[in-house]
Parts: C-alpha cells; sequence; structure tokens
C-alpha cells in the first residue's frame, strides 16, 4: 500500500512556530486520510490536542473529527489493515492521545486481523505515553535586544533584555481533597467514556483511561491520583469496576 501512494508528508510540525503551521498544513487538511503519510497524520492529530490560535484550532479538530470517520469508513478487507499496519512503523509515542482513542474506536467494525493489529499497537501505547509537544514562540522583544546589542557599540552594553515574565502558578488540589466540581466532571466523563458501545465490553487500559480524561477535562492541572480517587469512588458505589489494570462499566 505504501510503495503505490505517494502521501503528504510535511517536516517540522511539531517544533514549528503556530503561524508557520497554519500556512504548512492549509492543503493538507483538504485531503482525505488516505492521501496523508501516517507520520503527518499523527502530528496533526497531535496538533488538533494543544492550545492554538483560534482559526488554527478549530480547523484541526474538524479535520481530526473528520479524518476518524474516515478512518471507521475505510473497508476492513485490506486497506484499514494496511493503513494500520504503515502506522505500526512510528514510535509509540509519536501516536497522540486523540489518534489512539480513535484507532481503539474501531474494535467493533473490525474483523479478526484487524482486531489484533489494534490490540498490538495497544500494547505499545500502554508502554510509552504521547510525546509532549512545546512549540516555539515568537521573541520579538529579544530579537530587537540581539540586534542593538550587535550593532549599537557601546550603548549596546547598557541593553538590558525585558524580563521574562512567569506565568502564574496554578495551585493544585490534593487527591484527597478534590474539589467537588472536578469530581462531578470526571465521574460523568469516565461513566459516560466506559458506558460507550466500543468500551462496554473491553473497557479501557488505566493508562489509556486516565490520559484520555485529562486530555479532554476543561482543568489541565488534572493529576492521575485525582481521578484515580474519583474512579475508586466509583468503584465503590459499584458504577464502575477495576480489574487487569482495566477500568470497565458494570
Amino acid at each position: 500500500m505504501s510503495t503505490n501512494i505517494q502521501r503528504i508528508h510535511i517536516d517540522g510540525l511539531r517544533s514549528s512556530e503556530p503561524t508557520k503551521i497554519h500556512a504548512l498544513v492549509g492543503d493538507a487538511l483538504r485531503h482525505h486520510l488516505d492521501s496523508i503519510h501516517p507520520e503527518c497524520v499523527a502530528d496533526l492529530f497531535a496538533l488538533s490536542e494543544l492550545t492554538l490560535p483560534t482559526s488554527l484550532a478549530a480547523d484541526l479538530r474538524a479535520w481530526s473529527s473528520r479524518a476518524s470517520q474516515e478512518l471507521r469508513d475505510m473497508p476492513d478487507n485490506g486497506t484499514r489493515g494496511a493503513w494500520l499496519n504503515d502506522l505500526s512503523s512510528l514510535h509509540p509515542a509519536k501516536v497522540p492521545t486523540r489518534l489512539r482513542e480513535a484507532i481503539q474506536a474501531l474494535l467493533p467494525v473490525s474483523g479478526g486481523a484487524v482486531i489484533e493489529q489494534i490490540e498490538s499497537l495497544a500494547v505499545g501505547w500502554e508502554e510509552s505515553p504521547p510525546e509532549v509537544i512545546v512549540l516555539p514562540k515568537k521573541a520579538r522583544a529579544n530579537a530587537k535586544v540581539a540586534a542593538v546589542v550587535a550593532s549599537g557599540g557601546a550603548k549596546a552594553s547598557a541593553v538590558k533584555a525585558p524580563k521574562a515574565v512567569k506565568a502564574p502558578k496554578v495551585p493544585k488540589v490534593p487527591a484527597a481533597q478534590v474539589d467537588p466540581r472536578r469530581a462531578e466532571w470526571v465521574r460523568d466523563d469516565a461513566v459516560t467514556r466506559l458506558n460507550a458501545s466500543e468500551y462496554s465490553e473491553r473497557g479501557l487500559k488505566e493508562s489509556i483511561f486516565l490520559g484520555g480524561i485529562k486530555h479532554r477535562s476543561p482543568y489541565k492541572d488534572m493529576t492521575d491520583e485525582e481521578i484515580k480517587v474519583v474512579l475508586r469512588r466509583l468503584e465503590r458505589e459499584g458504577k464502575v469496576k477495576h480489574t487487569g489494570e482495566r477500568w470497565l462499566a458494570r
């Protein structure tokens, strides 16, 4: 499959400034998933998880939603398996949470051989969390200072680089004292996810389940322990169960 199709591939998406990314991905986002190299697909899914300028974020979210549907629409008798085979050549850390979830959602609509492929991929993902992406930001002020220093002679020594403004620290909520609003959000998200048709029987591996909750959470400082506190409460209430490092709905 990969030898017969020339797919779109864009270098540097995980290390470019948002303005450059917007220019690079414009054409790719108009193409079908199968026309894009799996490595580039993983990059685009990863970018769709980040906080980016509004228009770029909206374009990437729309594309990732459409791409997930295109994965489900792929014929199971060869095409889907071949695409997954190409994806398996990537290091697991390069496969972001949103793409992992889209692949696992294929289980109910896949045949035996493809199911084995998905399960094999999931094993690798469990051992390697998704790579954390930190995009560079433009430092215009520092660049201006550097230019003055380079050309200002004696005056240049008097120029001081602007002090970096420290981002305010977000206080972390102790796991044993989970905010009721946060706990309620985790409860609703966890129960909804585990009762979804694609997970109702097989459940979700704990690392993937927790990663998905944190990714969807509106509280960006949410921790694994905070989530586990809520999950253990749900388990005591008989709404979920934990077995073999997997969480399932009761």
